[in-house]
């Protein structure tokens, strides 16, 4: 059809077209429930068309209904940029037509659009064939239209500039800057009207659906909170009561206040209950157990416990007080601890009003009532008496400000200090054993804490009279505690004195400051008297704990390590040096009594060098410990047979050993005591980790491993390979225990890993090629093997890809995300790498990028000339496989601009509209993490000008797919600038600050 034509009956039958469309348009939005403001279409006026084609120097008698799309528009609008995101979401166009092309119209801020303000979605479409069928529609087949779909704002801002700059008269009288003004005004008025206009409708828009959905869901949200049983709903109402109903109820508080019992009748209705199955369209998915359904509301409760004190603390009370699981206790007990917590509004508001709540409401509870909720009071009690007050405030749009300092000091803290004293000393006087006193000491030592960030004078005299109060009570109830419990007691106490034993030059005036200090210094002295003058604790610290208080430790102003090992190696010997034979029995005794207080393994290293030493100088003590070892005395064994040795009792000591390997008992500790002599002893080595093999004693085969490699180190010998470590190896592969590798810590120093051959290596990767994931060790011990055997590391990798392709669904990484010394064992041999990973995509291509792709990106995270030119030569010699595998692994390398000369070889390989060039985009478009709102536009506008240069290519094929790679980032650019800047902009209303979204480079910020 030619401008003739189109002047003669065209322009009727494409007005007819656009009837057409309309209809259809009409439809298919009200199919979509959707409401548009208006739909209005034209056909090109033959006088508007005529200068489009001059200007464009189309000449009329050609068909011009080839080069133009739009001789029929019609355009759809709605009232919201949200109506109009919904309905290019509801795929309503691509449901009736046949859409030949879409043009995102959007400034985009650093690219040639950015000053073209027209915002719509444009459809360039067809009429689907089954449609262009029927009768009343037959006329229209292979005729195009555009279909615009914008707000009513974009509407009218459009139209305006239709009817004045669109049309460019010709001026040949007036100065054209007066045209240039009213563009420059055009563009005024929607950046700064009709674009913040556009997003205030947006916000009218979704807080009305809001809260017109508040309202009809109220009900039913709270029927669902006191009727259900299902936990799923409970968890679905808790949220729509959270996000939904409470933000904008009229009476807040008074709703609040009424839900908080029904939360707590929710808890205990599906208390205990297991997680079901949720039925969905997509089948059925574990639910949420009671525990869960705890927990929620334990956070929705912290949303407005402060509506009701009382009634918050009375909950909290009887839902720990029926807990029936240590994990439902512990969510409550968090739970009172944040209520009790020192809040900055709370404070600024009231002072510590709820802390005095929490203590007037505990102190009206019965005996048993406390019994039942000592783990809470305890919890609330050490965050009342906390010297830390804090809070958070908003700050610019979506950042949070965090304020963090001392609470202030005044009567209203001494006294909500001094009840939670009282409570606690209650509850430390009734507690029945050492673990439930460790829990309340550990609050109660908090009123001994100076604040974090400082505070006053005032705040310090108060912290410092509580401590004084604090530490006689610690005083006098000790005596009937355990050992391990006073020397904790007594380390605290060495902690608050370097607090406190010195008064800050500024301070020094202060009469009733300096007063406090004096009185505690004193009170912490008689604890320190009281508790030393019983020397059995004396002889206990010396022995146990890492931190004990050395007799001169409590004037170091940080604690010295050596000091200690030191005065612990002198009183070892002056202790052992005074035991005798006759007491053997009673230090087998204190022994079993020391090693079962309640002190960690950590803690208990001391013990060890002490028994060393006490069997080196008191052999015949020794000798009687060895003969009464049994597990409670196991974790002194090792020192023991140090001393007993270095005692001169060798062969006492090897008849035990003999007897104790016969027995199979501890095995562990034998090998462990094999590793750490000065002479190394292999045969007893061996016939230990044989006899460890033989009984499946797991550990002491892993400790085995250890003490080989650990002693090849020293002593070379080929029968810790042959006769120790292989056959450990070997066992645990069997066993299916590749996990063994985790803790091989002995071996990774390599040395005898490198001593290994390939038989052996090979032997060696086997035992953990299970592995669900690669650690450091199993990283450094495949670096050392891929130093002498590459392709045994490739192999081993080859096996996991294998494994991972026929799994059984469990966790499994084939490939590790990051690896460490095995990549560059590996860098050195890209031609295998290439070369296996090749092989590896012949038989499974699906996931490359994930398995081969992954490993060549871990090796060579940098793309490289030993790496690239393989890949070169491939894409120039292979087939379209090769090529498809090269764009795979050129996918690990999430963009990066090395990959570009690559994809410019490939795509000159490829034919016009072969399914790879889109595999190229997609290799192109790689992006890893992206930052900021505009993170993808600003990452898709620098592979946008990266493309430039393509254009200038000679090879025609390669400026082809640039063309329309450009074309199409652009489109991409548009959608995605965009669908930030609402976000961004919603975000700020919500956040109650000013519009900020306006470019990817942030010109207002992001």
């Amino acid at each position: 059809m030619n401008f003739e034509d189109y002047q003669l009956d065209g322009r009727a039958k494409y007005a007819a077209f656009v009837e057409a469309i309309r209809t259809i348009l009409a439809a298919l939005v009200d199919a979509h429930d959707l409401v548009p403001h208006g739909i209005t279409g034209r056909a090109k006026d033959p006088v508007s068309l005529k200068k489009k084609l001059a200007d464009r120097k189309i000449d009329p008698a050609s068909a011009i209904d080839e080069v133009l799309k739009d001789l029929a528009g019609a355009r759809i609008v709605f009232l919201t940029n949200s109506q109009v995101d919904q309905f290019r979401s509801s795929g309503a166009i691509h449901e009736n037509f046949n859409v030949i092309n879409i043009n995102e119209h959007h400034a985009v801020p650093g690219t040639a659009t950015e000053e073209k303000l027209f915002d719509s979605t444009n459809y360039l479409v067809e009429l689907k064939p089954d449609r262009a069928a029927l009768p009343e529609y037959r006329r229209f087949t292979g005729m195009r239209a555009e279909i615009q779909v914008q707000t009513l704002l974009n509407h009218a801002w459009a139209e305006m500039g239709h009817d004045t700059i669109y049309k460019e008269p010709k001026l040949h009288h007036v100065d054209p800057r007066h045209l240039e003004a009213i563009n420059e005004r055009m563009k005024t008025v929607m950046r700064e009207h009709l674009l913040p206009a556009g997003h205030d409708f947006d916000k009218i828009a979704r807080d009305f659906d809001r809260i017109v959905r508040a309202d009809a869901s109220f009900e039913d949200t709270l029927a669902t909170i006191e009727t259900s049983a299902s936990n799923d709903e409970l968890l679905g109402a808790f949220e729509t009561f959270d996000t939904l109903v409470m933000p904008v109820m009229a009476d807040g508080r008074d709703v609040f206040a009424k839900v908080i019992p029904r939360l707590a009748d929710a808890v205990e209705r599906v208390r205990g209950s297991e997680a079901g199955t949720v039925e969905s369209v997509f089948g059925e998915f574990p639910g949420k157990s009671g525990e869960i359904v705890a927990r929620r509301a334990a956070d929705l409760l912290s949303r407005g416990w402060f509506v009701d004190l009382t009634l918050s603390l009375e909950t909290l009370i009887r839902l720990y007080a029926g807990a029936q699981s240590d994990a439902e206790r512990k969510i409550w007990a968090d739970a009172g601890a944040r209520f009790a917590d020192h809040d900055l509004d709370a404070w600024q508001a009231a002072g510590p009003a709820v802390q005095q709540a929490v203590v007037d409401g505990i102190a009206g509870l019965g005996a048993e009532q406390r019994r039942a909720a000592r783990g809470l009071i305890v919890a609330m009690s050490a965050k009342i008496l906390s010297c830390e007050v804090s809070g958070t405030k908003r700050g610019a749009l979506n950042t949070v400000l965090l304020h963090n300092g001392p609470v202030g000091a005044g009567e209203p803290l001494r006294k909500v200090r001094s009840g939670a004293i009282d409570m606690l000393e209650q509850l430390l006087g009734d507690a029945e054993d050492d673990s439930t006193r460790s829990t309340i000491l550990t609050a109660l030592w908090s009123a001994t804490s100076p604040p974090f960030h400082g505070g006053n004078e005032a705040l310090r005299i108060i912290v410092m009279e509580d401590a004084a109060r604090v530490v006689p009570i610690v005083r006098a109830m000790s005596a009937g505690w355990g050992l391990e419990l006073r020397r904790k007691a007594e380390v605290t106490a060495r902690n608050t004195y370097r607090n406190f034993h010195v008064v800050p030059a500024e301070m020094e005036k202060n009469e009733a400051l300096v007063a406090a200090q004096k009185a505690l210094l004193a009170e912490l002295s008689a604890l320190r008297e009281t508790l030393n003058a019983d020397d059995e604790f004396s002889l206990y610290k010396t022995m146990v704990g890492r931190d004990s208080v050395r007799p001169e430790g409590w004037g170091d102003s940080v604690f010295d390590h050596k000091a200690t090992e030191a005065w612990r190696a002198e009183r070892f010997t002056e202790i052992a040096g005074q035991a005798k034979a006759e007491d053997a029995d009673a230090w087998i005794s204190r022994t079993r009594r020391y090693l079962g207080e309640q002190a960690g393994s950590n803690e208990r290293w001391p013990m060890a060098d002490f028994i060393a030493r006490l069997a080196e100088l008191q052999p015949d003590i020794g000798q009687r410990f060895l003969e009464q070892m049994d597990a409670e005395l196991s974790p002194v064994l090792v020192g023991l047979l140090k001393g007993l040795e270095a005692g001169g009792q060798r062969d006492f000591v090897w008849r035990h050993i003999a007897r104790f390997i016969g027995e199979g008992r501890f095995l562990a500790q034998l090998v462990d005591w094999l590793r750490r002599r000065e002479e190394a002893d292999i045969d007893l080595l061996m016939t230990v980790a044989d006899r460890a093999r033989e009984l499946r004693e797991v550990d002491a085969v892993l400790e085995s491993i250890n003490s080989a490699g650990n002693i090849y180190q020293r002593v070379p010998d080929a029968r810790l390979i042959d006769a120790v470590f292989l056959p450990s190896v070997t066992y645990l592969g069997a066993a299916r225990m590749p996990d063994w590798i985790g803790r091989a810590w002995g071996i990774v120093d390599g040395s005898m890993v490198t001593a290994l051959d390939e038989a052996q290596s090979r032997t060696l990767l086997d035992s953990f090629v299970g592995i669900p994931a690669i650690d450091f060790e199993a990283d450094r011990v495949l670096a050392i093997v891929a130093g002498k055997y590459p392709d045994l590391v490739f192999g081993f990798f080859g096996t996991r890809v294998d494994r991972d392709v026929n799994g059984d669904g469990r966790r499994f990484e084939p490939i590790p995300f990051d690896i460490h010394d095995l990549g560059e064992a590996l860098a050195k041999h890209p031609g295998r790498l290439l070369g296996t990973t090749r092989d590896w995509y012949a038989r499974s291509p699906l996931y490359h990028v994930f398995r081969g792709g992954r490993l060549v990106g871990n090796v060579f995270p940098k793309l490289t000339a030993e790496v690239a030119e393989p890949l070169g030569n491939m894409i120039e010699k292979g087939d379209r496989d090769d090529l498809a595998f090269v764009l795979e692994t050129l996918a690990a390398y999430d963009g990066d601009k090395g990959i570009f000369g690559l994809c410019m070889d490939v795509v000159d390989r490829l034919d016009d509209g072969d399914e790879l060039l889109g595999r190229v985009s997609g290799v192109l478009g790689e992006r890893g993490i992206l930052m900021g709102h505009f993170g993808s536009v600003e990452a898709n506008r620098a592979e946008h000008e990266h493309l430039t240069g393509w254009m200038t290519d000679p090879r025609l094929k390669v400026q082809a797919f640039a063309s329309e790679e450009r074309r199409r980032l652009e489109q991409w650019m548009a959608s995605e600038q965009r669908r930030a800047e609402r976000d961004v902009e919603q975000m700020a209303r919500d956040w109650g600050v000013p519009e900020v979204a306006t470019s990817a480079d942030g010109v207002k910020g992001d």
